[in-house]
């Protein structure tokens, strides 16, 4: 499972380096002026999907699950105290919970572009940066919280010793790790309930769930307004309103389903006494292949950029059509019209 994960993440920063890489150079050189502070919000959230990639790789981030915790962890290499290495293992996580904030964020802007254009003022030069910043700020919060209230705790490390030799061939004292422990047992297996971990993570659990519920809020509602618009806006701008639209949406079924639900049970499972072991580092692979999954679909439902691309590829094969494959061509711009 580590083997795998360390290729995705691996995978990951390879493909994702030249998705978002294509997606910054269309959000510079191919968005129009319609795109309007949008264009801003996508160089953002691209940004800091970069970030993203790259310190889900350094930060080595793994995972194991028991019937009584979870914890993430990555090989302490000694370059600071113990105490301190968590907050690298950390950094990551801090980056996770930008990423989320800011896509939010995606759609509370679509909402104001769609249902109410007159606010669109608290999108514009520095408004933009706070959004941006707010995001960033709590991601920092959500990170602060859970190095405070997770600890590496005598308890917990001598509970997980046998798993760690066992399934990683790892001593406690080879690893750095955070993570809630939801239940104190002793050695007769009574269990008592660690109140603080338990409203820590309640709180994590209910803040990906409202994530989700107001993305949901924010596209219905978009959704019943453009429908209502289409009589009275231009062609041009209803398909416009609607690939943003789709691109919203797909943009949040892919972290939906690659980052919200893995890491939900990660978070949960041990909650139910379910011990998921080493299997729970699915959660970081999907985590890790999620960016350049989200920057292709994107890059494919908005017209624009997939007619760049699609143009790139036609010069470079332009040059060899031959009056052999006349009928072919024909076929394919046939198609071509259809699709479009």
């Amino acid at each position: 499972m580590l083997a795998i994960t360390s290729r995705c993440e691996l995978v990951g920063v390879g493909i994702a380096s030249f998705s978002n890489s294509l997606l910054l150079y269309m959000l510079t050189f191919k968005a129009t002026s319609s795109y309007g502070s949008y264009r801003r919000l996508m160089l953002s959230y691209t940004i800091v999907e970069i970030m993203y990639t790259f310190f889900n790789k350094i930060c080595g981030m793994m995972a194991h699950s028991t019937e009584t915790s979870f914890v993430v962890f990555n090989v302490y290499q000694g370059y600071v105290s113990r105490s301190l290495a968590p907050i690298f293992l950390l950094g990551f996580c801090a980056i996770y919970y930008t990423l989320i904030t800011l896509l939010v964020v995606h759609f509370i802007y679509r909402y104001i572009v769609i249902c109410d254009s007159a606010k669109l003022k608290y999108f514009d030069g520095g408004y933009l940066l706070c959004w941006v910043f707010g995001c960033a700020a709590c991601g920092i919060s959500m990170v602060t919280v859970k190095y405070f209230a997770f600890p590496q705790k005598e308890r917990l490390t001598n509970e997980l010793r046998d798993d760690f030799s066992q399934y990683y061939n790892l001593t406690m004292e080879e690893v750095v790790y955070n993570g809630p422990n939801y239940y104190n047992c002793d050695e007769n297996g009574k269990c008592e309930i660690s109140l603080v971990d338990w409203i820590t993570m309640i709180i994590f659990c209910c803040g990906l769930m409202f994530s989700v519920i107001i993305m949901f809020c924010c596209g219905y509602f978009c959704c019943m307004k453009l429908e209502k618009n289409k009589l009275n806006a231009s062609h041009h701008t209803v398909q416009l309103q609607k690939q943003l639209m789709i691109a919203l949406i797909i943009q949040s079924l892919i972290p939906i389903t690659l980052m919200y639900i893995p890491i939900l049970i990660l978070f949960v499972t041990p909650m139910i006494r379910i011990a998921a072991g080493p299997y729970v580092n699915i959660a970081i692979a999907t985590v890790a292949i999620y960016p350049p999954v989200d920057q292709f679909a994107i890059i494919y439902v908005i017209k624009d950029f997939r007619t760049a691309v699609k143009n790139f590829f036609k010069r470079g094969t332009k040059s060899g059509t031959s009056p052999s494959s006349a009928v072919l061509t024909t076929k394919k711009k046939a198609w071509h019209h259809l699709l479009n």
